[in-house]
């Protein structure tokens, strides 16, 4: 199966919640593509941010099993789409593949905004914003 992957700084916040929402709204079955996220500035194993946890559950969203993942060459090379969570990720991603570039995109036409460090209701309205751009992304997909 193909896979999308969605990217942020950390992969402790944005890219999980987006990866997370994906499964959540059946984007696999519908797409075909096999949902996964990492980080352009991480490390293996970190878990995701509680707020994240706790904006997620109230969207009935479970993400207690996840952990954080830096972004390998491997990993890109193998994703149909890398998706980002800003313009500056995705310029970033589109110095370091420049063979990649056609498979780079961003999630909305606005950055989402990093909640890291923000109270639950920053994290609560950084998880809207990313559902409303994974279900327009679903229905862009489904489309081709």
């Amino acid at each position: 199966m193909d896979k999308i992957m969605f990217i942020c700084t950390g992969n402790t916040c944005r890219s999980p919640m987006a990866e997370a929402f994906f499964k959540k709204l059946e984007g696999e079955k519908k797409t075909g593509l096999n949902a996964c996220s990492a980080g352009v500035f991480t490390q293996d194993g970190l878990p995701i941010s509680q707020n994240a946890v706790l904006a997620l559950n109230e969207l009935g969203v479970d993400t207690s099993v996840y952990k954080s993942k830096q972004l390998t060459d491997e990993m890109a090379e193998s994703a149909k789409y890398l998706i980002c969570m800003t313009a500056a990720h995705c310029e970033r991603l589109k110095g370091f593949y420049p063979d990649l570039v056609d498979r780079i995109f961003t999630l909305s036409k606005e950055d989402i905004s990093d909640p890291y460090g923000g109270d639950i209701n920053v994290y609560k309205d950084c998880a809207n914003k990313i559902k409303e751009a994974v279900e327009n992304i679903i229905e862009k997909l489904c489309k081709n």
